[in-house]
């Protein structure tokens, strides 16, 4: 049972929000390199205690902030397909932040090394259509947008001058939480990587 007042939709991102995620990228890459033994113990054991750790904490902080306009779990259509997802529904255009991306470690690496599962292709055709990518921006950070994730984080749009305190109780559980977007108007493209 949820109470009315505290349901937090997928939809309803205004132009003006700043977009934060809760926990960082990289699950299905990561599980793609360790099919192949590309991974260290070390890599691996932070990927599952990655997953392994629920979104409840994330969302009661989330549910502090009475202006939060949109929230998504990400999980296998990747950051890419939850983000057009929200900005279909919103009516708005995300734009991603490609550089302040949090990601587990060596997933950035390994997806320079071309190890991308094969959801990710899958997810980045759905959204090429309404999807801009700015010349500047890493093939490896579109992969890693674009990467189906398993049990990953939280997807907030909330107004600006609240992010900055939501990011501050998020990071006391999760460190890697981070500011990685922003909503404008809606333009011909729903997405936008920067």
């Amino acid at each position: 049972y949820v109470h009315p007042d505290k349901i937090l939709k997928n939809v309803g991102a205004q132009p003006g929000d700043l977009l934060v995620i809760t926990k960082p990228l990289g699950t299905g890459v990561l599980t793609t390199g360790a099919k192949a033994d590309l991974v260290s113990k070390e890599d691996y054991n932070a990927m599952t205690c990655s997953m392994a750790t629920l979104n409840a904490r994330a969302a009661e902080a989330a549910q502090t902030f009475p202006d939060v306009h949109a929230c998504t779990d990400i999980t296998g259509f990747g950051l890419l397909g939850h983000a057009y997802e929200m900005a279909e529904g919103s009516e708005s255009t995300l734009k991603l932040f490609s550089k302040k991306l949090p990601l587990l470690h060596g997933a950035r690496e390994l997806a320079e090394m071309g190890i991308i599962p094969a959801g990710a292709y899958r997810n980045l055709d759905y959204v090429k259509p309404r999807l801009t990518v700015a010349e500047s921006v890493q093939q490896a950070r579109v992969d890693l947008i674009s990467d189906p994730q398993t049990s990953s984080g939280l997807l907030v749009a909330l107004p600006m001058e609240d992010a900055g305190a939501l990011l501050a109780a998020l990071r006391e559980r999760d460190p890697d939480s981070a500011i990685i977007g922003a909503v404008v108007a809606q333009t011909e493209h729903t997405l936008e990587i920067v």
